[in-house]
């Protein structure tokens, strides 16, 4: 591919060579020749000066051949949906079991061992790979992928090109129960799971089901690997939930909210559009919409922690000498 089409693709302004003729992408870590390098952190521009390459960054530099554009992971985005499309084979496999009633699409491809419930329905395009589990009444819509081994429950229904990797459960019973003095009785969660479009799903997540209602997955939320989302809740578009969050049952939060790693929030909690929840934060009540919020204490050399958690031991003592000072203090 030549620099001149390349910018054209991703919309930059070109400097050097339109003829420079690239023949892979290659990072800044592993260049190689005759490569092109779309360059986040220009601390690496020095080290590929000399060498036989293009770059895509944001800024003008002393560099032969290179694209400037607005924003870089934007640009290598459109690049690597151009250039490396995905590809999902089409048909449905001898091996797979398909119960009565099942509509198939066009173009729908359903792989081997994979188990498809009463009433089931897989709209245009639909990619199911081998060892899914699909229940009854279950609806997908079009386009969207279920990797290898996601399990979708019965009566879950989940949108248009709507992605959900291997591992991951859609609609199993919520964490509920009664607990008194007859013992531990479970609520039968009769309730379901709603995936709106263009929902990312990574993998070995899992989403539980309502009680009686509804969870639901905003269009357009991105949910890393390892998380989980109890039964009743609401997550409101274009949400970012990275990996290892745990949302606690009826949990709203509205749109663009970003919650980091390892981020635990409690039952009924409400989050307001925009807001960032730094991660490791524990989040026990409201938190107002367009703020960044925290609250872990970050990695430190072990011999300076073991000192402060020895002061953090004695506050209270020493709060105490404080109080009596003032008492005799005149």
């Amino acid at each position: 591919m030549k620099l001149k089409e390349l910018a054209e693709l991703i919309e930059g302004e070109l400097y050097g060579d339109e003829d420079f003729e690239f023949l892979s992408l290659a990072s800044p870590e592993k260049p190689k020749d005759r490569s092109v390098i779309f360059l986040q952190d220009l601390k690496a521009l020095d080290r590929l000066k000399g060498m036989h390459v293009a770059l895509v960054l944001s800024e003008e530099v002393d560099f032969p051949n290179y694209i400037k554009v607005k924003n870089v992971r934007f640009a290598l985005a459109k690049f690597l949906s151009h250039l490396y499309p995905e590809r999902h084979p089409s048909g449905v496999s001898e091996k797979a079991h398909i119960e009565e009633g099942v509509y198939i699409g066009k173009d729908v491809y359903v792989g081997p061992f994979v188990y498809v419930g009463k009433g089931a329905v897989l709209e245009d395009g639909v990619k199911i790979y081998p060892f899914c589990y699909i229940g009854e009444g279950v609806r997908i819509g079009k386009n969207s992928v279920l990797f290898s081994g996601v399990h979708v429950y019965p009566g879950c229904h989940i949108g248009e090109g709507v992605r959900i990797h291997s591992g991951s459960v859609i609609g199993a019973d919520g964490f509920g129960y009664y607990v008194g003095k007859e013992g531990i009785f479970k609520l039968n969660h009769i309730g379901k799971v709603i995936i709106e479009d263009f929902v990312e799903i990574g993998a070995n997540t899992c989403i539980d089901r309502a009680l009686i209602d509804e969870t639901r997955i905003g269009k357009n939320t991105k949910i890393d690997n390892l998380v989980q989302i109890g039964h009743n809740c609401y997550v409101g578009e274009g949400n970012m939930i990275v990996s290892q969050v745990g949302l606690s049952g009826s949990v709203k939060t509205g749109k663009g909210v970003i919650l980091a790693g390892q981020v635990g929030v409690a039952d009924h909690v409400k989050i307001g559009d925009g807001a960032i929840v730094s991660a490791k934060a524990g989040v026990s009540k409201d938190l107002q919409g367009g703020k960044v919020y925290g609250g872990a204490i970050p990695a430190m050399e072990w011999s300076k922690w073991k000192r402060i958690y020895a002061y953090i031991l004695r506050l209270p003592e020493l709060f105490k000498e404080r109080r009596h000072e003032d008492k005799d203090s005149p």
